[in-house]
């Protein structure tokens, strides 16, 4: 991962460097704050380093410019240095959005301590962005052309991410308005037309989670079978789309309370139905697969069901 460091005294510069490579980072530097935003703005760093006071732009200004101006950069965990501020300043510029401020002579132990939790937190998000942006470019039908360049990291292409993908599904609306003889692939992925309608395991799955969103609004399932389903057919979709799906994606993705949820999936659990990992990157998040010979047997029922659909 890269990091920028903005800071007029040269000495500080090399330290910085040189500790920050010891950690295996790439490090870019800067003298002040002008030649520090073009090298931000051409490196996109995943962490800023940033002295405050510094000839021709101060670091509050560089700050400032980042957080106002670059929506694309305002992401980037700014760390301050300075080496005359006192607790009240310090506060201050937490209180603006910074992530920390250290005074000089900084503490070396604990500044790289702190730059590794920053990271290993922009890593954590970054992973979260890329699974869900990726299981939107997959879950687009063969109708969309899907050109879309590899995901990198929080700072250097969600924006072009989401540009690609939100820009093949305009173009594919426009020519289909422009055409509307032209088939529509996602109507029949999401819904069952009749005669048409040729179904595959991916679309199938994708349908049943539609019915039981529309079912709940119907009726509450007092025996809560759907949120079983629910939960079932959530974690086939992500295996079947090659992504991970953790415990803590289900809370915010079904409308039942955490506790209700935890304790279907335990049942679950018991009944041979899901198996639980720890994930080893983040020991505080749980990864929730179906077991081998329960997907067997979800699979060919899911089969045994489209080959009756499409016969009809």
């Amino acid at each position: 991962m890269k990091i920028a460091v903005i800071d007029d005294e040269q000495g500080i510069r090399n330290l910085l460097r040189d500790v920050l490579e010891c950690e295996g980072y790439d490090v870019v530097d800067a003298q002040n704050g002008v030649s520090g935003l073009e090298i931000i703005r051409s490196s996109v760093p995943d962490l800023i380093v940033c002295d405050i006071n510094m000839p021709v732009m101060n670091g509050d200004e560089v700050f400032q410019t980042l957080r106002d101006n670059e929506p694309e950069l305002a992401l980037i965990p700014f760390i301050f240095l300075s080496g005359n501020i006192d607790a009240d300043e310090e506060i201050k510029r937490l209180n603006q959005g910074a992530d920390n401020c250290f005074q000089k002579p900084v503490d070396m132990n604990l500044f790289v301590a702190h730059v590794n939790s920053q990271l290993q937190r922009v890593t954590r998000v970054s992973q979260f962005l890329n699974q869900k942006l990726d299981r939107i470019a997959l879950s687009l039908p063969d109708a969309i052309e899907r050109d879309f360049p590899a995901y990198k990291s929080l700072t250097m292409n969600v924006h072009g991410y989401i540009d690609a993908i939100v820009n093949a599904v305009t173009n594919y609306f426009n020519e289909v308005s422009e055409h509307p003889g032209k088939d529509n692939s996602i109507a029949t992925s999401q819904s069952l037309p009749a005669d048409t309608m040729v179904l595959d395991e991916l679309a199938y799955v994708r349908y049943c989670l539609e019915s039981f969103k529309e079912r709940r609004l119907l009726v509450r399932a007092s025996n809560g079978e759907d949120l079983s389903w629910t939960l079932i057919f959530m974690v086939i979709q992500a295996q079947m789309e090659d992504l991970i799906i953790y415990v803590s994606d289900l809370y915010v993705s079904i409308p039942a309370a955490k506790s209700t949820i935890n304790a279907r999936i335990s049942s679950l659990i018991d009944d041979g139905v899901f198996i639980k990992e720890n994930d080893l990157a983040d020991g505080r998040r749980q990864k929730l697969f179906l077991t081998d010979s329960f997907r067997t047997k979800l699979m060919h029922h899911i089969s045994t069901n489209i080959a009756l659909v499409n016969r009809i």
